[in-house]
This record gives structure tokens, sequence and C-alpha cells, in this order.
């Protein structure tokens, strides 16, 4: 999924407001996305940024998921890993 498809999806999706990870790759070409934190898989070591897109981010909301949103994170992909599955470019953290 190319980085215009990101943006796209999280539009279309109506997550603007929802805290995401996205692959580290793709970062540099997924405009207005605010990285909160990274977060690396403790299994093959990909990279996520993890944050808002766009402006919308609640900057109080963010504050109080700093610790929570990493561990989320953290889990997907290690369920990934337990299912033999790639890891997608764009998780949706926000469940």
């Amino acid at each position: 999924m190319g980085p215009a498809m990101l943006s796209k999806r999280i539009i279309a999706n109506e997550i603007a407001n929802s805290p995401v990870a996205i692959f580290d790759k793709d970062l540099s070409k997924t405009e207005l996305f605010k990285i909160q934190s990274f977060e690396f898989c403790s299994i093959c070591g990909a990279r996520f940024g993890i944050g808002f897109h766009g402006e919308c981010g609640d900057e109080e909301r963010a504050k109080e998921e700093a610790e929570e949103l990493p561990r989320k994170l953290t889990e997907i992909l290690a369920k990934d890993h337990r299912q033999n599955r790639e890891h997608k470019h764009l998780i949706e953290l926000d469940f």
C-alpha cells in the first residue's frame, strides 16, 4: 500500500482523530502525520511511527495514551508473527 493510499485510507475510514502506527519506510511519504513516538517490533526489528494523522491529533489524548499505544502496537506486531503474516503498513491503534 503506497503513501497516497495510506492518507486516503485514513481519511476515508474517518480515523483522522484516531491513533495509528505507520511503517517507518512510509513515514517520509505520508503527509501530515504527527509522530508521537517510535516503536520497534521485538521479533523482526521493523520500526513504526506512532501518532495521529494531520492536524487533528488531540494533544491531551496523546499524553494520556503515551504508554498505552506502544504496548498495543507491540501486541499487534507479536500477533502478526504468531500468525505468520506480514505487518500492515498502517495499523489502527484505537480499538
